[in-house]
């Protein structure tokens, strides 16, 4: 499986919850699908995933305070399939309560692959849509995933965990 950043310095983990990190300075390359990764020099605030054996995918949310006090936010999706590509997603912000903001407002649904082999012509409608409910479907779950995940971020880092 790849991964998704780049830290000049080893990193603490857990394995459940939001993990907080200590203020220190490390160099970040972010890669972004279609951009140029964020570089910056920071530490990571929190960082919290939702990974289960029973999904074939799971996110991964950090936070960072760059040295300059801006904020970086990133959203990463992984495959258990080494076929899927994992991706990320990365934003900077001027301020913590923008950067919160900003996984909030993740739209999950962009994360769902269509894939469907249609003959337009030989398809009939109600192919058609039973394709579509199932694509709904698949989007309205990712859509659910990905904001437990984010509550419970903003949960834990409320209450200081």
């Amino acid at each position: 499986m790849s991964t998704m950043m780049e830290a000049t310095q080893q990193q603490v983990g857990q394995s459940s919850g939001v993990t907080s990190f200590p203020p220190v300075a490390m160099s970040y390359a972010i890669p972004r699908a279609g951009g140029r990764p964020i570089r910056f020099e920071g530490s990571e605030l929190a960082m919290a995933m939702s990974y289960t054996s029973t999904l074939s995918y799971w996110y991964e949310i950090n936070l960072y305070r760059t040295t300059d006090q801006r904020f970086v936010s990133v959203v990463k999706l992984f495959h258990q399939s080494p076929d899927k590509r994992d991706s990320a997603r990365a934003w900077e912000h001027a301020s913590l309560d923008d950067a919160l903001d900003g996984l909030v407002g993740y739209d999950a649904g962009f994360d769902v692959p269509v894939e469907c082999d249609l003959d337009a012509i030989k398809t009939p409608p109600s192919e058609v849509a039973a394709l579509a409910l199932t694509i709904s479907a698949r989007i309205s779950d990712a859509r659910h995933h990905y904001k437990s995940l984010v509550g419970e971020f903003l949960y834990d880092l409320e209450v200081g965990q």
